[in-house]
């Protein structure tokens, strides 16, 4: 099976005061042979998250740098889509629901990997279910 993570599952898989056993039972359920993708975006959403850890004064930046080799545990295949095309695409998908182009850039991975989406953003995840993509929950 295919996976889309976007960084909002991602970071309750290993931010310490994030972590949620119902995101660890799904990880868990996922084989090793199943694919799990998400967007080149991915690494700028994740630096953002852990600068605000720090920002806000949750965790030091070196119990920051901590988290990054749980990232290579995870196994992302980074999908590098770009050019004019993909962009019309996200921006239709930003226009029939409401999306940024962020997370756009999730749903249409997803959609074109034909893979079950795992976030815990509510507005993506309806918007993903509107279009016909699974939705881990």
């Amino acid at each position: 099976m295919n996976y889309v993570f976007d960084a909002s599952f991602v970071g309750a898989l290993i931010i310490p005061d994030e972590k949620k056993a119902e995101i660890d039972s799904i990880r868990a359920s996922i084989d090793e042979e199943d694919d799990v993708f998400t967007p080149q975006l991915f690494w700028y959403e994740i630096a953002s998250i852990f600068q605000n850890l720090i920002r806000r004064k949750r965790y030091s930046y070196n119990s920051v740098l901590q988290l990054f080799p749980m990232l290579t545990a995870i196994r992302l295949t980074i999908d590098h889509e770009t050019g004019i095309e993909y962009s019309q695409k996200l921006l239709r998908l930003c226009n029939d629901y409401n999306l940024s182009a962020y997370d756009a850039a999730y749903l249409e991975l997803a959609d074109r990997k034909n893979a079950t989406l795992c976030t815990l953003d509510e507005g993506l995840q309806a918007a993903a279910e509107k279009h016909g993509v699974a939705v881990l929950k």
